[in-house]
């Protein structure tokens, strides 16, 4: 086929799942301009530390002495070692090399043989660690790593306050692991983004859930705002009233709804809830052209007035929630691979389907234009 890329605007081509050029662009053109979602503030509690990568940028996460988070670079300012591995770490910030130690605020505030360092116990501020733009919206903690952009609020639009409060009740990690796809990034977020791979891919997952509705017009799409998209799936009404009828055991969570959500925080993050009685939060993380790195974490909420009963009845649905997690993460790897695969020898534009893949065209809207649709409408004919 040679047809001009020109002709499809707003459209993602096959090249830019895979060429290494165009992976470093993003890195350099997307991620750094973008609120990029960083951890959260309920595993900073106790005066804990976090090792995060966020593109290609190394940092630490942690609570200051007023509680707002913060972002440094993952360095310290004496002779550059890496401070901290990935993960969460206990107690304040100390370097592996020297065991300098640096306080809530990024400022160095223990120093072996201090006397040695004059300019830095005259002006210890000076030598505060490299800090990032760093907001928190309930529990979810964003970094932009570019100095100039705009505030979180402004960034998120109307998920705003969906994270707000779907953060109200969030009391710990239920469950979380880290794997890679062999795929591109865009690949597995597009995945994500769409119901209608569900009956081949998912047939012995999603596809023997009664829970939702399975009404034609039961799934909703938002579209409205130019970066973010989220969907709603009534639930199925038999499955209300049994959560109904267990209500005197299991009791009441903070924000009770009766439908599946699923948002895209563009670019890289999506948080998803069944009834609001936990939230599964994953990014999607660039760490090659043809590989994504996925952090998923299932975040439980508190229940009041729930019985013995109730409580062993929670556990029972959020351990089968687990289990079944890690089925669809499995079944949905193995089609992203097959996908990389295809998308590498492919020389014509995918076709989306109305009203089924709406999610998909509006991903790629946004990308490109996050990318200048520079990336878009390559000089490149397929």
């Amino acid at each position: 086929m040679n047809s001009s890329i020109e002709s499809i605007p707003d459209r993602i081509p096959p090249q830019a799942y895979w060429l290494k050029e165009q992976h470093a662009q993003e890195l350099t053109n997307l991620f750094p301009q973008a609120w990029l979602f960083a951890g959260l503030m309920l595993e900073l509690q106790g005066k804990m530390h976090y090792g995060v990568r966020l593109g290609e940028t190394e940092l630490l996460l942690q609570a200051d002495t007023q509680g707002h988070p913060r972002a440094f670079l993952n360095v310290c300012s004496h002779r550059h070692a890496k401070l901290c591995e990935p993960g969460l770490h206990k107690g304040p910030i100390r370097c592996p090399y020297h065991s300098w130690v640096f306080d809530r605020e990024g400022i160095p505030t223990g120093i072996p043989q201090k006397k040695s360092f004059p300019m830095v116990t005259a002006d210890p501020e000076r030598f505060r660690l490299k800090e990032f733009s760093c907001e928190a919206v309930g529990q979810f903690i964003f970094v932009r790593l570019s100095p100039q952009g705009p505030r979180l609020r402004e960034y998120l639009g109307n998920q705003y306050e969906f994270l707000e409060r779907a953060s109200s009740g969030m009391n710990g990690v239920l469950d979380e692991f880290q794997e890679d796809v062999t795929a591109n990034w865009k690949v597995v977020i597009e995945n994500s983004l769409e119901g209608y791979h569900v009956p081949a891919v998912h047939n012995r997952t999603f596809g023997q859930i009664d829970g939702m509705s399975q009404e034609e017009q039961a799934p909703v799409f938002f579209l409205d705002d130019p970066l973010h998209t989220h969907l709603e799936h009534t639930a199925n009404p038999d499955w209300v009233a049994r959560f109904t009828r267990l209500g005197t055991k299991i009791g009441q969570w903070p924000w009770r709804f009766e439908h599946y959500t699923h948002h895209l925080i563009f670019p890289n993050l999506t948080v998803t809830s069944f009834m609001g009685y936990s939230f599964h939060v994953q990014r999607f993380d660039p760490i090659s052209a043809s590989r994504t790195r996925v952090h998923s974490r299932t975040i439980g909420v508190g229940f009041s007035n729930s019985t013995e009963v109730g409580a062993k009845m929670m556990e029972r649905i959020y351990s089968d929630s687990h289990d079944f997690t890690h089925k669809v993460f499995s079944e949905d790897g193995e089609i992203c691979n097959k996908i990389q695969q295809g998308v590498q020898q492919a020389t014509q534009y995918a076709v989306l389907g109305q009203g089924i893949e709406d999610r998909v065209a509006h991903f790629q809207r946004a990308y490109c234009f996050a990318m200048k649709k520079t990336i878009c409408n390559p000089a490149i004919n397929i």
